[in-house]
């Protein structure tokens, strides 16, 4: 990992550092204290960008697209560290000091400009969805369940694998209930198996599906770049024009309409991320699924409308078990 940030990082990592340390001694202080704390988080999005491309590169050829924007973003996080070493260094009545706002604000138009290109280049696409990329590589408590390791994950799960494909799958010859919009959320502890779960789902029902999609939702999610990688996903040769959250919602519902669908969400912490993600999804009588994970009961909960029959308790590994998959 030392390698990956230094030669692919840029000054990500010492500029990050920079801008929380630094000294906001202008009049307007609050008002620029302000501003480079949203340029901050601009540039902690774009680093982890970074990190995700890079690490995908590790394991397949990365598009010219995705090169092209590394290698932008690069380049700013050098010009944004000049820039803050200038005004660290600047006399306090010096014009690099007075023009430091102007600056601030011209690179959080850069930094937005960088993440507009990011989605209009449809990299999320590359990062999201495991059928292009091993996801994997952007998830360290997945690298198990990927080649030759995957059986080895599996060891003490597979009873719950093929319980869960049983609740799961599409029966065209049920009863109605069957034919409509069932979700499922998987529940356990950190570390009990529920992403490697998901995964080996998506596998297995993988081609019973129209349009399918696999996102991790995490503890700070962003939502924007949630439902564009849904979007991406489900629709991969129609980028979505505009990222906002409502518009995302609108196209994903558009283009799920009438189709038979499954979305698997990882990850999920809060109750209000649920609330917005699943305004996306259509309800109908196509036999479409949606699977969560989550270790919150709540969280469980809500996305089952509050069923506990269709919240799945993944159980621990026996001691047996637990020793064969180390």
């Amino acid at each position: 990992m030392e390698a990956l940030n230094c030669a692919s990082m840029g000054a990500m990592g010492s500029l990050l550092w920079k801008l929380d340390k630094l000294p906001h001694t202008a009049p307007e202080a609050e008002d620029q204290a302000q501003a480079i704390r949203q340029l901050r988080n601009g540039v902690a999005n774009i680093r982890t960008k970074l990190v995700e491309l890079s690490e995908a590169h590790e394991q397949h050829e990365s598009p010219l697209t995705a090169n092209y924007w590394m290698k932008e973003a690069r380049e700013l996080s050098y010009d944004m560290e000049d820039c803050v070493d200038q005004f660290v260094l600047a006399d306090s009545e010096s014009d690099a000091k007075v023009a430091f706002a102007d600056e601030i604000s011209g690179f959080r138009i850069r930094v937005a400009e960088v993440m507009e290109r990011y989605y209009r280049f449809k990299l999320g696409y590359v990062l999201s969805c495991p059928t292009v990329i091993n996801k994997a590589s952007a998830c360290p408590r997945l690298r198990r369940a990927s080649g030759d390791t995957n059986r080895v994950a599996l060891v003490g799960i597979e009873c719950q694998i093929n319980e869960l494909v049983g609740l799961l799958k599409p029966n065209n010859g049920g009863d109605e209930r069957e034919l409509q919009l069932k979700v499922l959320s998987i529940l356990g502890v950190e570390g009990v198996g529920k992403s490697t779960v998901a995964q080996e789902l998506w596998r297995v029902l993988g081609e019973e599906f129209e349009c399918r999609a696999f996102v991790h939702a995490a503890k700070k999610p962003n939502m924007r770049l949630i439902l564009t990688n849904i979007l991406l996903q489900i629709r991969p040769n129609h980028p979505p024009e505009v990222c906002r959250v409502p518009n995302l919602i609108q196209d994903i519902t558009n283009h799920l309409q009438d189709k038979r669908y499954c979305i698997m969400v990882d990850d999920l912490w809060a109750v209000s991320v649920w609330e917005t993600i699943s305004r996306a999804f259509p309800e109908g009588n196509c036999c479409s699924r949606i699977i969560t994970t989550t270790t919150i009961e709540d969280v469980a909960l809500a996305c089952c409308s509050y069923d506990p029959e269709h919240v799945f308790k993944m159980k621990p590994l026996s001691y047996n078990h637990s020793k064969k998959s180390l």
